[in-house]
């Protein structure tokens, strides 16, 4: 409680109108000082914890923070940024992707094709986690199915630039 609910508490009760009301009718009044009070308190309590800026706070500096990790391969940081988000939103395709990132740069792959998954469950025409799922696929020897994946992002999504058949990217060195 702060000082100045009890100060009107007191002064209030301490009036001798205070006096002339029932018990009941007092207590009352009292329980709703009290009420406001605590009310007020928790109040200033939320404001003063919403205003402190903390890094990453909200979904998208979260998967922003956890990408700028993943790509200076400070991956156990990528991951917690990117949990963090999920913690946020637990459909986030673009954190579910990112999370299979990191687990594929850790050599996780199937793990990480999980990961994939959940994102083209959510959204199946996400063609990051699409080329993300062929990539892990790729370095499980799953080439055909590998490429698979590529051509249904290629559909979704052609690559415009020097690279006309990313294709070749998925097949094993010779």
């Amino acid at each position: 409680m702060n000082k100045s609910s009890d100060s009107v508490i007191r002064s209030f009760l301490l009036k001798n109108d205070a006096l002339l009301l029932s018990p009941v009718i007092t207590l009352l009044i009292f329980i709703t000082f009290l009420f406001i009070s605590g009310f007020h308190h928790q109040i200033q309590n939320t404001e003063a914890t919403s205003n402190t800026t903390t890094d990453s706070s909200t979904l998208s500096d979260l998967i922003q923070k956890g990408g700028e990790m993943l790509n200076t391969s400070r991956y156990e940081e990528a991951l917690v940024s990117f949990d963090r988000a999920l913690m946020i939103d637990s459909m986030s395709v673009d954190a579910l992707n990112g999370k299979g990132l990191v687990i594929n740069q850790l050599g996780k792959y199937e793990e990480a094709i999980t990961w994939f998954d959940k994102a083209l469950e959510i959204n199946p025409h996400f063609v990051d986690a699409m080329y993300n799922k062929a990539d892990a696929l790729g370095e499980l020897g799953k080439y055909e199915e590998a490429l698979v994946w590529t051509d249904k992002a290629l559909t979704l999504k052609p690559i415009t630039h020097n690279n006309s058949n990313s294709n070749d990217l998925l097949l094993p060195n010779d």
